[in-house]
């Protein structure tokens, strides 16, 4: 079957390429964190230490998802944006077999590097795609069921990868890869309205801007993992790397990251914002269930029931918020949904007061709407500032955004939290996230309201 580039603008998706390309897409965030329960038994079964796992099968997944998500949106440009969705998914296929078939913790790190850069090709691209198939009006619409479907595939990874590990082993959690990346492929090229059609005379893709781009986010990245005057110095080249980035982008014929994209208010307002929301969302997922261990000495279980609670509410937001959106404008909903979220947060904002993880699930639910309600119209007002050709590095930019947004708030949650064991020392990270979430709000008034969406 021959590829099909995705590239022409219709009204709307046929069902089956649209969840093709949502299972493509979910594939990043489930192999993200499948692999987490799985650890013990790799170790167990390689001879393996668990800092060694760590750092090769979870931070270089981590960090490769991150350094290539904007050479690997551009790389859509340049051969369409349904072609990337095929290399990305044929590169999550080879890791996932070569994780199958190896037993040392570098092969196995090789493997997982392979499956985030196709993830880094596929999540660009299906928003390219999204933004290109899909009229302006209902482009919120269709970035909910992507906001939800990611948020999915986040939620029940540790699920699933517990359950394939218990039952099968843990090579179970690569070879799970393998039929939805075969499903998701049958689903999106069966499709009669995708048609061949390669983009004529591109430039090659910006290599030494990418691996300026890619190299300096990994050396500021790992810096921020680590102590010391090592940290130091890998963060300070990664700086100037990260500094040179642009003055070389401003020289190239096809760059990586055209900077005039930030010029646009929606576009930076959107990407910003959800960079924001990840910085006060993600942190939480890791900070509580520290908290209840160390503080009040509560079992794993039932916080869970908490973070449950903000991912259905999250999924459900980003549905229904999707839809909303069509009708108040993407300024309200971003507004009201980061006010929503802010409200999440103020619930259990007194930590002293906080006993059982029953008293955090209504700011939790809180937190998971107005995030949910969020993302859609942010991700939708940022994509429909750029054209058809610049859709793909579009994409890139806005998840390379949300990973930084992610990684930003983790980083300073372990500045700030000293004392594990002690509640003033979790209270402190609880006003960055509320921090976030104010200039969040405020960058609202960025994106277009309801009259300017048509």
């Amino acid at each position: 079957m021959s590829v099909r580039a995705i590239d022409r603008q219709e009204e709307g998706l046929p069902p089956s390429a649209l969840a093709g390309m949502l299972l493509a897409a979910a594939l990043a965030p489930l192999g993200s964190t499948m692999i987490a329960v799985a650890l013990p038994s790799i170790g167990h079964d390689i001879g393996a230490e668990a800092s060694d796992l760590t750092q090769w099968l979870v931070a270089s997944y981590l960090i490769t998802s991150i350094a290539l998500q904007s050479p690997g949106g551009k790389l859509g440009d340049l051969i369409g944006h349904g072609r990337a969705l095929v290399v990305g998914l044929s590169l999550v296929a080879t890791g996932a077999v070569l994780g199958l078939l190896v037993g040392e913790v570098h092969a196995l790190g090789v493997a997982r590097i392979l499956m985030a850069s196709g993830g880094a090709a596929t999540v660009p691209a299906t928003m390219a795609i999204l933004r290109n198939q899909t009229a302006a009006d209902r482009r919120a619409r269709v970035f909910g069921l992507f906001g939800a479907c990611m948020g999915l595939a986040a939620a029940i990874g540790p699920l699933v990868g517990g359950e394939l590990t218990e039952r099968f082993g843990w090579r179970a959690v690569f070879t799970a890869n393998l039929p939805v990346v075969a499903v998701s492929l049958v689903l999106v090229l069966k499709s009669r309205r995708m048609y061949a059609r390669a983009p004529a005379n591109q430039p090659p893709l910006d290599w030494p801007g990418s691996a300026l781009l890619a190299v300096g986010l990994t050396l500021v990245i790992v810096a921020l993992r680590m102590s010391g005057s090592a940290a130091w110095w890998l963060g300070g080249s990664g700086a100037v790397l990260l500094a040179v980035f642009p003055l070389w982008e401003r020289r190239a014929v096809s760059p990586v990251v055209d900077f005039s994209l930030f010029t646009r208010g929606a576009f930076l307002g959107g990407g910003s914002i959800i960079a924001l929301q990840n910085m006060a969302m993600y942190p939480l997922l890791f900070q509580l269930p520290v908290f209840f261990d160390r503080v009040r000495h509560l079992g794993a279980r039932t916080m869970g029931q908490a973070l449950l609670a903000l991912t259905v509410a999250m999924m459900l937001g980003s549905v229904v918020g999707g839809r909303l959106a069509e009708r108040i404008g993407a300024r309200a909903q971003t507004l009201a949904g980061s006010l929503i979220a802010l409200a999440g947060l103020w619930w259990f904002a007194d930590l002293e007061a906080v006993r059982v993880p029953f008293d955090v699930m209504p700011g939790m639910l809180l937190i998971g709407a107005g995030v949910g309600m969020t993302s859609p119209p942010a991700q939708a007002a940022s994509m429909s500032t750029v054209g058809r050709e610049q859709s793909g590095m579009a994409g890139g930019v806005v998840s390379t955004m949300r990973y930084i947004g992610g990684v930003a708030g983790t980083s300073a949650l372990g500045a700030l939290l000293h004392d594990s064991a002690s509640p003033a020392s979790h209270q402190r990270p609880l006003f960055v996230y509320a921090g976030a979430l104010i200039v969040a709000a405020a960058l609202s008034l960025l994106l277009p309201g309801r009259q300017k969406t048509r």
